[in-house]
This record gives C-alpha cells, sequence and structure tokens, in this order.
C-alpha cells in the first residue's frame, strides 16, 4: 500500500496527466464535486482561479493511493475520507479518478488547497509522514502487505542507510520514463566500464562505446550526458565509488578539454537525431504501430465527435434564442404602434384644440415616449445578457477544444516514444537485445577508432596496442577471437560517418546467411557481450528473428 502527493500550481500539465489514454488502459472519472463545472479541466481551472485570488502558487494537492491488489470504492473512498482528515482537506473541491495501468488498478485525488471562506491556502506540513500513516492505518485495516521502507518507522536513521543514495528520484524516473534506459541498467553499464577500464581515457572511451559522453558539470567535477539529452553525476552512476575516488582516477583528463554541460546536450541530441530518423523510418514500415497509431486517433475523433455534437446543439440553441427573443421585441413594437395610431385620430385629435387639455396630452405622449424608451433599455439589456450568456457558453466549450487539443497532442507524443524506445534500444545498445544487426555492432566496436579511416590501418596492430595499454590479455583474446572469426567470415570492418551510431550494413548480414554460419557466430559474440546484459531490465526492442541458413 503506498500513497504519495504532490502540491502543483501547474493544472494543464495535471489534466493531461489525469486523461492520458496511452499511458492507462482505462480512465474512469468518479466524481467532481464543489465546482460548477463537471470536467476535469474546468474544474482544475476553477481552483486555479480560486488560487489566484490568494497569495498561494500552488492552489492543489493531488494524492496517489496505489494498492497492491485491487480495492472496491467503499475501501477507495474509505481510504480517501482518512486522507483529508489527516490532511484537514475536509469539504474541500476535489476530483477523484480511477485508473488501470499495466493492470494495475490505483486511484487519483485532487483537492482543492483554497479555503474559500478566509480565501487562504491551507498548510499541509509534514504531508509525506501523514501519508505515510495513513498507509499503515489502512493496510492494518484492510490486511494488506507494505514496502519494507513503510514496515517500520526508522526515523532519522533512513537517512544514513548507504542505498538510498543509490535509489532512483522523481526526476530519474522521469528520465528513464523519456529516454527508455533505467536507472539500474545505466548504472550496471557504466559501473562495468569503470571497472574494466585502468586509465581515465579508457574510460572515456568505454562511455562514448557505450552512448555516453563525459562532460563538465556545473556544480560538480564530471557528469555524463546520454543519448536523450539528460545529465547525471557520474559518481552516483558508479556502485562502490566515492566522488574523491572518481576525482582520484580521472585527474589526467582535463576539464579545460570537456566540453560544457549545455554542448554536451547539443552534441549528444544530434547523435540521437540521425537515430531517431532511422528509427521513424523503420516505424512506418511496422504494420502493428501504424495500426495501434489508426485505433488511437479513431478514438480521439470519436472523443472530439461528442464535442462537436455538443457545438452543434448549442449553435442551434442560440439561434432558436434570438429568434424568440427578436420575435418578442416585434410583438411589443407591433402593440405600442397600433396604440399610438389608435391615439392619432377621433377624439385624440379633437382634444388637443382645446388648450387646457393640450398640455395634458402632451404631459401623457411624454409619459408614453419615457415608457418606450425604457422599454427599448430593457430589450437591450436583454439582448446584450443574452449575447454575454452565448458568448460564455462558446468560450467554455472552445476550452474543451484547446484542452483536448493539447491532450491528443501529450498522447501521440506518449505512443510515438513508446513505440520508438525499442527501435532506439535496438539501435543504443544493439548488443544486448538480440536483433541480428546487434549481434554485429560488438565486432565493429573492435574495430572503432578514429585512426581506423586511414588507409595504412592494421587492425592487428591496433590489439596489440590497446593490449599494451590496458595490459587486458583475456578480453583481448576474445577479440582476437571474434576479429578472426569475421575476417574468416568475409565480413569488413567498416565506420559508415553517416549511421556513425548504427550496426553494419543489412548486406554484411546477408554474408551471414550465405556462409551458413549463424549459429557460430551466435555463439562466438555472445562471449564477448558485456556480462551486464543480464543486469537489463529496459523495455524489450523489436522482434527481430534470425535469418534462416
Amino acid at each position: 500500500m503506498i500513497i504519495s502527493g504532490i502540491q502543483t500550481g501547474n493544472t494543464r500539465w495535471l489534466a493531461r496527466h489525469l486523461q492520458n489514454t496511452v499511458d492507462n488502459e482505462t480512465i474512469e472519472l468518479a466524481e467532481v464535486s464543489g465546482t460548477v463545472a463537471t470536467d476535469i479541466d474546468g474544474a482544475l481551472a476553477e481552483m486555479d482561479a480560486l488560487c489566484a485570488g490568494t497569495c498561494a502558487k500552488e492552489g492543489v494537492y493531488a494524492a496517489f493511493i496505489n494498492p497492491p491488489q485491487p480495492l472496491t470504492r467503499e475501501q477507495f473512498m474509505r481510504a480517501i475520507a482518512l486522507i483529508e482528515e489527516r490532511l484537514g482537506l475536509a469539504g474541500q473541491s476535489r476530483i477523484v479518478l480511477f485508473h488501470i495501468k499495466n493492470g494495475r488498478h490505483h486511484c487519483h485525488v485532487v483537492w482543492s488547497r483554497i479555503d474559500i471562506e478566509h480565501m487562504k491556502a491551507i498548510h499541509l506540513s509534514h504531508d509525506r509522514q501523514k501519508l505515510r500513516k495513513c498507509a499503515q492505518m489502512l493496510a492494518a485495516e484492510f490486511g494488506l502487505t507494505l514496502p519494507d521502507g513503510l514496515k517500520n518507522d526508522r526515523g532519522a536513521e533512513r537517512f544514513t542507510d548507504p542505498e538510498r543514495a543509490k535509489r532512483p528520484t522523481r526526476a530519474e524516473k522521469a528520465q528513464a520514463k523519456h529516454s527508455g534506459i533505467g536507472p539500474e541498467e545505466r548504472r550496471a553499464a557504466i559501473t562495468e566500464a569503470w571497472r574494466s577500464s585502468d586509465s581515465a581515457e579508457s574510460f572515456r572511451n568505454s562511455l562514448e562505446e557505450l552512448g555516453y559522453l563525459l562532460a563538465k558539470g556545473d556544480s560538480r567535477a564530471f557528469v555524463v550526458v546520454d543519448l536523450a539529452g539528460d545529465v547525471h553525476s557520474l559518481a552516483r552512476q558508479i556502485d562502490g565509488a566515492k566522488t574523491k575516488d572518481v576525482v582520484r582516477k580521472l585527474e589526467g583528463i582535463n576539464l579545460a578539454l570537456l566540453p560544457s554541460v549545455e554542448k554536451g546536450k547539443i552534441l549528444m541530441l544530434q547523435r540521437a537525431a540521425a537515430m531517431q530518423d532511422t528509427a521513424r523510418e523503420r516505424l512506418k514500415k511496422d504494420t502493428a504501430a501504424e495500426a495501434i497509431r489508426n485505433s488511437l486517433l479513431a478514438a480521439q475523433r470519436a472523443r472530439k465527435l461528442q464535442l462537436d455534437l455538443n457545438w452543434q446543439v448549442m449553435k442551434v440553441r442560440h439561434m432558436h434564442e434570438r429568434k424568440v427573443l427578436l420575435a418578442h421585441f416585434m410583438a411589443v413594437r407591433e402593440r405600442h404602434l397600433a396604440r399610438r395610431k389608435w391615439q392619432a385620430v377621433g377624439l385624440a385629435l379633437y382634444l388637443k384644440k382645446i388648450v387646457f387639455l393640450r398640455a395634458l396630452v402632451r404631459h401623457h405622449e411624454a409619459r408614453q415616449t419615457k415608457h418606450k424608451r425604457s422599454i427599448e433599455e430593457f430589450h437591450r439589456q436583454l439582448e446584450d445578457s443574452m449575447r454575454r450568456r452565448h458568448g460564455n457558453e462558446a468560450a467554455e466549450l472552445q476550452r474543451r477544444y484547446d484542452a483536448l487539443r493539447r491532450l491528443d497532442r501529450l498522447e501521440l507524443r506518449s505512443l510515438l516514444q513508446i513505440q520508438i524506445q525499442p527501435y532506439m534500444r535496438a539501435t543504443w545498445l544493439g548488443h544486448d537485445v538480440g536483433d541480428y544487426d546487434g549481434k554485429i555492432a560488438f565486432g565493429v566496436k573492435l574495430g572503432h577508432n578514429r585512426r581506423q579511416l586511414d588507409k595504412d590501418f592494421d587492425q592487428h596492430v591496433e590489439l596489440n596496442r590497446r593490449k599494451k595499454l590496458n595490459n587486458h590479455s583475456e578480453r583481448v583474446a576474445k577479440y582476437q577471437k571474434t576479429l578472426a572469426y569475421m575476417r574468416e567470415s568475409g565480413i569488413e570492418i567498416t565506420d559508415d560517418p553517416a549511421s556513425k551510431w548504427l550496426p553494419l550494413q543489412r548486406k554484411q548480414a546477408e554474408v551471414i546467411q550465405q556462409t551458413g554460419r549463424w549459429e557460430e557466430f551466435h555463439a562466438n559474440t555472445a562471449e564477448v557481450t558485456r556480462h551486464g546484459r543480464n543486469v537489463f531490465r529496459g523495455p524489450p526492442g523489436p522482434e527481430i528473428t534470425a535469418p534462416k541458413s
């Protein structure tokens, strides 16, 4: 039983996050109370407007209830009532949603922090400890299990836990969602490169081979930038190493020659752009991915159709109301004109000839004119009121259109990110995913060196040079074994500048298919693949089968 919460003033982001149908299998809006609007965007807009009347910057509080097993609606409402009581949010405007994500049932609740009676934000001090106590009480009441960190209250001792520093933060989780590379996977790869390198330069080269760039941090001495443009502290990515150990080992690198964080981001994003373009081209040929995208577009069109119908109904109703009001004005004017015509003939004309009665007739006509002006003013007020009401209704629907348009863009970006990540991983970590292009990727790294483009470059000389520098005879022997196999199979070691981060071309895989030695090459390259491949827990790559011999 995990309960977490956050104060925020970014209600637009929160509305899109709660209604994202790509990340969630089902979304059920259970309750919107305390607001005039009945939809999520409108309710959050009202909460934001209340916050604007105070000095508070974060006007809503969003809680997340994640039980280890599905709960009934009564149990969820009991949990919400307990959280409101502990946080002092009882009676506030709130939104309750139920999500199912990857088969996991959970609940989102959003409260307004603004006390309308006093127009002040409710102070939420120590909210994490209060939510922790709520989780413990609800787990005991419902018979649920608690994570190890919630079972016992360790107090200040939890800050001295060495494993606490290695746990991923919310920012790291967001980075993992964006890049597709988890914190554990990234830490395992960088740790392996650290342990297998005996010099600063070899460690830097190993990082580049893994898809990371060593840069100069603003507040830290060394940071690494990945292909997603995310920056990570180098000391936090190495298990068992401290900052002073990192500085001692990398003291041979001149900090002035390292790129800054901003420049490192630009360089890595430029490299990632080529990978993304290739991944998008491959994604266009994926019929399954195209079917999923068409299904999402159809669902978005169906969702927008309901708003279109509401817009048509509103327009027809507005036109009918304008016609009814105009007909009422015309009827009043016709009755007034008829009365004036009746007064302008007969006795009225005779009475005007009498001096005494002429003043009375004029006084009566002045009163009639004043009454007519008051009626016209009243009609103008009715017409202005109707126009304002029609404008407010149109603005409300337009607001829902804008919110739906933002949600559609978010869902399409989320779907593209989910679909493109396997292709990115197949290119970035091709030798770990299992596609036949990636099987040769590690062999390409054996000959990957800036000097290999020279005409007199010799692979054996390069291996001997590396052996003298690193003195890793066992690793060099494995490299030589793979190199001998590649030469025997007629596979050339190339480095195409246009596809620097891609595996060998497909025709080289055809060479393996023609020689009929695919299984042998598979077994050979498996020996030199990094030992940390089983540690990775990222999303699987695209399903690509080996060509039949």
